[in-house]
């Protein structure tokens, strides 16, 4: 599911701060490689409403697609939640899944071109096929459960997003 969060953003022309909202997390629309959500190159530019310059916010997002089993992330400043999330992700997971093993691109245009390759199959996608309830819980234990598929990581990710407390961001 996607993860729209709200920000307040310094426009780096004028100065004015203002409220927006962006992705911190991009769920893929099962697109092709040149028909996705990133194509209209519009995801996370915000506007200022005084002068009206136009940016993309530098705030880390990730793009998943569950159906295609991938995962990158758009990372323009580095970000150490990734970090924490990557260890999170290989515990429900494994350390092999998409999700622990998300390429961390600092470009918009790689980053978009990876999205591609991954689409087109350049990329091999690696779909997630077991899921640990306790990994999400950051508890040990014998008894593991295990689902598959998307429902599976849209409970990681409402759990996740959650415990981090995403909330207002300022970007300066």
């Amino acid at each position: 599911m996607s993860k729209l969060i709200d920000i307040t953003v310094t426009c780096p022309h004028c100065g004015r701060q203002y409220n927006a909202k962006v992705f911190r997390t991009l769920w893929g629309d099962g697109g092709t490689a040149e028909n996705n959500i990133l194509s209209n190159d519009k995801t996370n530019v915000v506007e200022c409403p005084d002068c009206h310059y136009a940016f993309r916010a530098p705030l880390a997002m990730m793009y998943v697609d569950c159906r295609a089993g991938f995962a990158v992330w758009w990372e323009p400043i580095h970000d150490d939640g990734i970090d924490s999330d990557a260890t999170a992700y290989a515990n429900m997971f494994g350390p092999d899944s998409y999700y622990a093993k998300a390429p961390r691109i600092e470009d918009w245009e790689d980053f978009k071109d990876t999205v591609r390759k991954y689409y087109t199959g350049e990329l091999k996608a690696n779909p997630i096929t077991k899921f640990n309830f306790q990994g999400l819980q950051g508890q040990s234990s014998k008894q593991k459960s295990s689902n598959t598929g998307c429902l599976g990581v849209l409970i990681l990710l409402i759990g996740l997003f959650s415990s981090i407390g995403l909330g207002l961001i300022h970007i300066i």
